[in-house]
């Protein structure tokens, strides 16, 4: 399977947008893209990130694929458990439904939930997921202060699952207006610390017409 996963420093950093631009810059280029999201909390009564992920490739039914876990509270899946709700079950199965899914697809992208290390059950985080897909990885992350201690915990624990890390996206989420000094030197400092791994740093954007331009630089890395 060719194809990208798409994870996060934590919740709210612009995964979702960065992983349907991908799906709208795949569908420009004229590939069959399979876009899923196999994993997602906070359903009720839709999946809303998986559904903006299948229509970006004009295929809503990949939002409701069988075998997806799905819940109602937003909450990661193994606190969603020890309140009795839906455990996740096994990952290698959940993989290979992935696979399954995206068969004919020319080039797949797979969105995890929240950030890296996730609980998915008492010993598997979404990073332990993207070591079984084992798919090139590309990490989102906000452009504010604190990214580096973030950024850098979330590439160590990815490599020390063997995880191939391709691309660190920096992202421009807005939290208010106040002016952010780091913003103009975290791309810089993680490219010392990260050498082997390209940092692109994403402008902030007015909607995800423009993130697919800002995104030009990752298509590139991932050969799309």
């Amino acid at each position: 399977m060719k194809g990208a996963f798409i994870t996060a420093t934590g919740t709210g950093v612009g995964k979702t947008w960065v992983a349907r631009a991908l799906t709208t810059a795949c569908v420009q280029r004229g590939k069959r893209v399979c876009a899923l999201k196999p994993i997602e909390t906070g359903v009720d009564p839709e999946p809303q990130d998986a559904l903006a992920l299948a229509r970006a490739c004009n295929d809503e039914s990949l939002a409701h694929a069988e075998g997806f876990y799905r819940a109602k509270e937003p909450l990661a899946p193994y606190a969603i458990e020890k309140r009795g709700g839906p455990s996740v079950g096994s990952l290698r199965a959940m993989a290979k439904r992935v696979r399954e899914r995206a068969r004919d697809a020319d080039f797949s992208i797979v969105e995890g939930a929240g950030g890296v290390l996730v609980p998915l059950d008492r010993e598997h985080t979404i990073a332990d997921l993207a070591a079984q897909l084992d798919l090139p990885t590309v990490l989102v992350a906000r452009n504010e202060l604190g990214v580096l201690s973030y950024t850098l915990t979330a590439v160590e624990a990815l490599r020390k699952r063997k995880v191939s890390v391709h691309a660190v996206v920096l992202n421009h989420v807005d939290r208010g207006t106040r002016t952010d000094l780091s913003r103009s030197s975290n791309a810089e400092v993680l490219a010392d610390y990260l050498p082997r791994i390209p940092i692109i740093r994403v402008p902030r954007v007015q909607g995800p017409g423009d993130m697919v331009d800002a995104l030009t630089p990752l298509c590139k890395v991932l050969n799309l």
